[in-house]
């Protein structure tokens, strides 16, 4: 097999994963919840996004462009994770999402 016919096969294989999530924390998302977001991408194999319905997007691994997305209680977000651990990822950051980040 050829490197090339290696790279693509390998490509093709790369979990990815989407999906839909709701703040639904009262403050939105404020220093405090996009802290936990980064310090839990960080955990994970997998390079992970977060897209408004605008279409502004952010890396989960960077604080700044999180909070620069500016969204309040009842933004749609939807993560998007690609990589080995994608799904791992996907799940606990919907989790953290469920839970409100801990806050009512």
């Amino acid at each position: 097999m050829s490197d090339r016919h290696k790279m693509a096969s390998q490509k093709a294989t790369v979990p990815k994963v989407e999906k839909e999530l709701w703040l639904e924390n009262r403050l939105g998302l404020h220093a405090r919840p996009a802290a936990k977001i980064t310090a839990l991408a960080q955990q994970f194999d997998a390079v992970i996004t977060l897209e408004k319905e605008n279409g502004y997007r952010a890396g989960a691994t960077d604080l700044l462009a999180i909070l620069a997305l500016d969204c309040p209680q009842g933004t749609r977000l939807v993560l998007k994770a690609t990589g080995p651990q994608a799904r791992e990822a996907a799940t606990a950051m919907a989790s953290l999402f469920a839970r409100k980040f801990g806050e009512t």
